[in-house]
């Protein structure tokens, strides 16, 4: 929903960064701050003749404060295993505070001016790409990531106006969210739009659990949001998974986060929390989805994590959508898969 931005990392020694950066083949390891590093030296390329073995990719690194968020992929031989988002330590501890980065504003009631609070929509966000994937790879539907830090949360009051991350994994390309536009309805969606957009997900591709429509939620430049969260329970404290749809056809999963709770992985225990993806009776399109999502510290790499897991392929008809299909909405029109499979 909405964005913002952060700070800090502290550096290593010079000379560890410097023989790190010797041993480390170039292209494997991705821009970091200096003293990062060391943290992904462990992560760093895909084993040559081993059909079973880890290959974890990087996708190229983006600022947030003085940290870096980016994405990555972890495959056991050409299955996919995770799907994922990295945060190094400054990215979550030295966060901007101001509430919007200003990209997503409209002047709702044209006074001339756009509020940072009640104009803007998307807190601070970064799109990010994928790690491209290997020729033999089982290729995942996903296509890119929107990740937003919302200093004082978005809309509804009372329920997400707290300071959290927002980790969109996106079905659909990027023209499909650049193709909605900003205006004065919802959460700042074109008037014009807005029935269209708001249309229900019909219950065969509907999750299990959510409202097949919620208008109020439709978001310029994001799609509608689809909540699964009893309507009382109050302010988010932990995390929860939001689906997001446009047109009538999901577009996103989103894992939603408390800056709280994120932190509270490094120190609390357990490390990493995990919860269950709920299932729509069927996919439009064909290939592996997560049944798991988690949120995790890495002591090792002394890094966050926000990961879709737990992959299965549905069986059903249809061939295999190729990422990044053109064409007209729908991007492709692949048939859709049944439900069910065996997590990996």
């Amino acid at each position: 929903m909405r964005l913002l931005r952060p700070r800090g990392l502290t550096a290593l020694a010079l000379p560890a960064t410097l023989v790190l950066a010797a041993l480390l083949p170039v292209a494997s390891v991705p821009a970091a701050p200096r003293g990062a590093a060391a943290r992904y030296l462990p992560a760093t390329g895909c084993p040559a003749g081993r059909p079973g073995g880890l290959c974890v990719r990087h996708g190229t690194a983006s600022v947030l404060g003085r940290g870096r968020v980016l994405t990555y992929t972890e495959y056991t031989g050409t299955a996919p295993r995770t799907l994922g988002v990295v945060l190094t330590r400054g990215a979550v501890t030295g966060l901007p505070t101001t509430p919007t980065d200003g990209e997503h504003c409209h002047d709702s009631n044209g006074d001339g001016r756009r509020h940072p609070w009640r104009e803007c929509v998307g807190g601070h966000g970064l799109e990010l790409a994928l790690p491209p994937a290997g020729p033999a790879d089982t290729r995942l539907p996903f296509q890119w990531v929107l990740f937003n830090w919302n200093p004082q949360g978005h809309s509804p009051h009372g329920r997400y106006d707290v300071p959290h991350f927002d980790a969109h994994f996106y079905l659909a390309p990027r023209r499909v969210r650049e193709g909605i536009r900003l205006g004065s309805c919802a959460l700042l969606i074109d008037c014009r739009q807005l029935p269209a957009a708001s249309a229900p997900v019909p219950a065969a591709h509907l999750p299990r659990g959510y409202p097949a429509s919620t208008p109020e939620t439709a978001e310029g430049a994001m799609g509608m949001h689809l909540d699964s969260r009893p309507p009382d329970v109050g302010p988010l404290s932990g995390h929860t998974l939001i689906y997001g749809a446009h047109q009538g056809r999901i577009i996103f999963l989103e894992p939603m986060l408390t800056r709280d709770f994120l932190l509270a992985r490094r120190t609390g225990s357990p490390r990493r929390v995990c919860a269950p993806v709920a299932q729509p009776p069927a996919w439009r399109t064909p290939g592996p989805y997560p049944t798991r999502y988690c949120v995790a510290h890495r002591p090792r790499h002394d890094d966050f994590t926000i990961t879709l897991t737990g992959f299965t392929t549905p069986a059903g008809p249809g061939p295999r959508a190729a990422p990044g299909s053109t064409g007209a909405f729908p991007w492709n029109g692949a048939a859709p898969t049944t439900g069910g499979g065996v997590a990996r």
